[in-house]
């Protein structure tokens, strides 16, 4: 599979980060569609095919250990990449709740690692040479 075959959710409340993920995403190939609450993410759910949902922990009126049990239960196969730079039990708290989460990562990252996270959640291969 290529690229342009998957689309990505990207749920982040800073309009600047929102935009530079999905300008890098788009770049990359991927379909994406950009949102920055809660709400929208399951609204987006409900409406059209995703393949992959990248949240920072933080949305607006919400987080992503509220929204996640809504998630799963719409798209129980769904993966899942929680990107958070507030929060050290992020990991555990998660896991305690049941939550299925395919990756955590931790802010400040560079793109190359994000954009390395998600083709490894998709299962394509890893480019050595991308640079962000």
């Amino acid at each position: 599979m290529k690229r342009n075959d998957f689309r990505i959710l990207i749920a982040e409340d800073d309009a600047a980060i929102r935009k530079l993920y999905e300008k890098a995403f788009k770049q990359e190939g991927y379909e994406v569609v950009t949102v920055e609450a809660g709400g929208e993410i399951l609204a987006e759910l409900s409406d059209s095919p995703y393949d992959l949902l990248i949240t920072d922990l933080k949305l607006q009126h919400t987080s992503a250990l509220e929204i996640l049990p809504e998630v799963r239960k719409k798209k129980p196969m769904l993966p899942v990449i929680v990107v958070s730079g507030y929060y050290s039990k992020m990991v555990e708290d998660f896991h305690g709740k049941g939550f299925n989460v395919n990756l955590f990562l931790s802010k400040p990252l560079t793109l190359n690692d994000l954009k390395t996270a998600v083709r490894r959640t998709l299962g394509l291969p890893v480019a050595e040479d991308s640079v962000a």
